[in-house]
């Protein structure tokens, strides 16, 4: 069955010039002055030093032809260093000399000659940030569990409950480690923060949003998530302010699709797009990974990355009356709504108020929905191609807004029950999957080394 989105996604952005990344630089300095409420970045105020720390660096895409010696000949020429190459879509991260940014003049900044031979394109590694906003109010049952409610997870798991040969990567600030909602149920993961392979989570975002997609079913304790027998690889791209960049960011698509993972949470984002980062994604999709995003918390309708992205399943979020959070974003590129306000899940803090859960809202707590419903149908039948479980998503979801697509809404709610009953998946008993996955790490054993240097994003 085919089946046609009423609202096709755009191509992002246009193509990045050299002289463009030129003139880039030389408002660069300009702008970090003003950075903190610029809407490029929406950062919360004392997160400026970020922005600052990410002038360094630049993103370079190469020809696939190019050798590492025309690579580190053009670096060299630029008075630059070589931070990560990211070899599956021959992106370069280079930092250039703090004084050359410092000067922002265009002759310094200019990328070499030989540069036009062998150089696709080139941006900015813009700052990219967590979508929640934390809050503890006193609780109910009902409170807690009324976005489980809304989808209709409790009825869909007399369907299934997950499956553990199904892995849903959670790229963002980490996972809490040892939350005993995810016992035995972590693959290896990486911390492209920090570099090393202890994913941990230092904010509790990236805590928050495991729990909803994945935190165990009958275990005696807290919360349930969607998908409670999938399991979660930790993938850390955002520091203990909730700021990451995205080169951390492509880094983390490109570990988690290598690593196995069937689905791809990002519950994180700017207002600037990024040809590293749709380079990033397109190698996801390529390799039949569900790409899930945050549509962005600015009650907006500008595009928001990776959310706005072509093929990327962009979540809004609803409340628990059934309407669009006023915060969460909309738009031409909003595919489907979640419940996304006053969420209770997991959190990194075991001894905070609620001992190791609480409550947050936004657009980051509405994508996990999608993302454990996208592993309940992967569980029904693991040979659903990544378009197909976003059929059954968009076929059975609760239409809330004008009869079939709206900006408001999308598609409308998703719903768990619905979308494993929808008739979109009567016709997938045949399908090619194409290349078969990686092969998923043992659980909760370490990934293999990763040797990347990411510069320090400041702190606050």
């Amino acid at each position: 069955m085919s089946y046609r989105f009423v609202n096709p996604k755009f191509r992002p952005f246009a193509f990045i010039t050299l002289t463009t990344l030129r003139l880039a630089f030389l408002l660069i300095v300009l702008l970090s002055a003003v950075m903190t409420s610029h809407s490029v970045l929406a950062a919360p105020t004392g997160q400026s030093d970020a922005q600052d720390g990410q002038q360094q660096t630049i993103l370079v895409r190469f020809e696939a032809g190019s050798t590492p010696e025309m690579r580190e000949a053009l670096v060299a020429q630029m008075g630059g260093e070589l931070v990560t190459w990211m070899h599956q879509i021959d992106v370069a991260e280079i930092r250039l000399p703090v004084e050359s940014m410092a000067d922002a003049s265009i002759s310094s900044l200019s990328l070499p000659s030989m540069a036009s031979e062998m150089v696709t394109f080139a941006e900015v590694d813009w700052v990219v940030s967590g979508m929640d906003v934390p809050n503890d109010p006193d609780f109910s049952d009902a409170a807690m569990r009324y976005g489980f409610d809304h989808v209709q997870a409790q009825d869909a798991w007399t369907i299934t409950t997950g499956a553990q040969e199904i892995i849903i990567a959670v790229v963002d600030s980490g996972v809490k480690l040892d939350h005993p909602e995810f016992a035995g149920r972590l693959v290896g993961g990486y911390d492209f923060i920090n570099g090393d392979d202890q994913p941990d989570d230092d904010q509790g975002h990236g805590t928050h949003v495991a729990g909803v997609i994945a935190a165990g079913l009958n275990n005696g304790q807290g919360v349930a998530g969607i998908c409670p027998n999938c399991r979660i690889m930790p993938v850390k791209v955002l520091d203990e302010n909730n700021i990451g960049s995205w080169s951390s960011l492509a880094q983390g698509i490109l570990f988690a699709v290598d690593q196995g993972a069937r689905v791809i949470n990002l519950s994180l984002g700017a207002n600037v797009p990024s040809e590293t980062l749709a380079s990033a994604v397109a190698y996801a999709m390529e390799n039949g990974v569900v790409v899930v995003a945050a549509a962005g918390n600015y009650g907006s309708s500008a595009p928001y990355y990776p959310a706005a992205l072509e093929g990327v399943i962009a979540v809004g979020a609803t409340n628990q009356a059934g309407t669009r959070w006023a915060k969460s974003n909309f738009g031409s590129y909003v595919d489907l709504t979640a419940p996304g306000y006053m969420i209770y899940s997991t959190y990194y803090d075991l001894n905070n108020l609620y001992h190791g859960y609480t409550y947050m809202s936004g657009t980051s707590m509405a994508a996990p929905f999608v993302s454990g419903v996208a592993g309940l149908l992967l569980s029904l039948d693991s040979g659903l191609r990544a378009e197909q479980v976003t059929e059954a998503m968009i076929v059975g979801a609760v239409d809330l807004g004008p009869e079939g697509w709206d900006a408001e809404y999308g598609h409308g709610r998703v719903n768990a029950l619905s979308a494993l009953l929808s008739p979109a998946l009567e016709l997938a008993t045949e399908i090619d999957t194409g290349s078969a996955p990686a092969d998923p790490l043992p659980a909760n054993q370490p990934a293999r080394e990763v040797k990347v240097f990411l510069p320090a994003l400041g702190n606050n």
